[in-house]
C-alpha cells in the first residue's frame, strides 16, 4: 500500500487513544507511563510500559513507518454473566502502524510469551477478527526479547530525531563528505570540519542523520563516537521481521 501521498485526518479523528494513561492497579502490576514527545506524529504520545514505549521509539527510527495510532480501537468482548444475561467490555488494543508497502498492522504488545491467559487467547481471536473485517493484519509482539544493547541504542537515537535549527548549513556538506569516503569513524567525520566549525556543532548532526535513516551503523555494538559509520538506513541492521513479522503487503 502507499501511503505516502495520504493525508491523515480522518484517521487521526477515529484513532484517538481509548485508554487513559493510569496507575490504578500499580500495586498489583508495577509498570511505568507516562507521554514524550513524538516526532513523527507532531504530539505527545502515551505509554502505559517501557515495553511500550520501546517499540513507538522503534516506529520513530522507521522511516517505512508514516503514521502510528496507540490504544486506536475498542474491542467488543460479549460474555454471559452468572444469571445468563449477555453483556460485553472492551479490550483496546496497543497500536495501529501504517508502513510504507504494508497493510495497516494492529499490534499487542507483551512482555514475555509465556503465561499467556485463557482471556489474553480469547482477546487475540477478537483482534484478529476484527482485523481482517477491516483488512488489517494482527499480530502479538515481544519489543523486549531485543537485545539490551539494541534497546539501549534505539533509546539514546530517539533523542537526536529532533531537527535543530544549525543542521541545514551542515547537512549537505556531512553527507557529501562521507560518500566520499565510503565510511569512516563518527568523530573522524566530525573533525574533518575542524577548519569550518567545531567538531562538536557537527557530532550531534552526524547522530541526527544516523537516527533519520541516512547514515547506517552497527546497532549490534554500543554507540560511541569510535563506530563506523557509512550511507544507508540504520533499520537494515534491525532485524524488523522481529517487530513487524510477515505480515501481507502491497505495492
Amino acid at each position: 500500500m502507499n501511503w505516502r501521498d495520504k493525508t491523515w485526518s480522518k484517521e487521526d479523528k477515529i484513532y484517538y487513544p481509548k485508554r487513559r494513561v493510569d496507575n490504578k492497579i500499580s500495586w498489583q502490576r508495577p509498570h511505568i507511563i507516562g507521554t514524550f514527545a513524538s516526532v513523527k506524529m507532531q504530539r505527545d504520545v502515551e505509554f502505559h510500559s517501557l515495553n511500550e514505549r520501546l517499540f513507538y521509539y522503534f516506529l520513530e527510527l522507521d522511516i517505512e513507518v508514516l503514521r502510528y495510532y496507540v490504544q486506536p480501537i475498542e474491542v467488543e468482548m460479549p460474555y454471559l454473566d452468572l444469571e445468563g444475561q449477555e453483556k460485553s467490555w472492551f479490550h483496546v488494543p496497543d497500536v495501529l502502524v501504517y508502513r510504507q508497502g504494508y497493510l495497516p498492522q494492529l499490534y499487542q504488545l507483551k512482555e514475555s510469551p509465556e503465561g499467556e491467559s485463557k482471556t489474553f487467547e480469547l482477546c487475540n481471536k477478537r483482534c484478529e477478527s476484527y482485523a481482517r473485517k477491516h483488512d488489517w493484519n494482527y499480530q502479538v509482539i515481544f519489543p523486549k526479547q531485543l537485545p539490551e544493547v539494541i534497546q539501549s541504542n534505539i533509546n539514546m537515537l530517539v533523542g537526536f530525531l529532533k531537527r535543530r535549527k544549525t543542521y541545514s548549513q551542515w547537512e549537505e556538506l556531512v553527507l557529501y563528505k562521507l560518500e566520499s569516503l565510503g565510511g569512516c569513524s563518527i568523530v573522524d567525520l566530525a573533525r574533518s570540519f575542524t577548519s569550518h566549525v567545531d567538531y562538536r556543532v557537527i557530532l550531534p548532526l552526524i547522530y541526527h542523520l544516523i537516527a533519520g535513516g541516512k547514515f547506517e551503523i552497527n546497532i549490534s555494538e554500543p554507540i560511541n563516537e569510535h563506530q563506523q559509520v557509512r550511507i544507508g538506513n540504520i533499520m537494515n541492521t534491525i532485524n524488523i521481521q522481529h517487530f513487524l513479522g510477515e505480515g501481507e503487503n502491497e505495492t
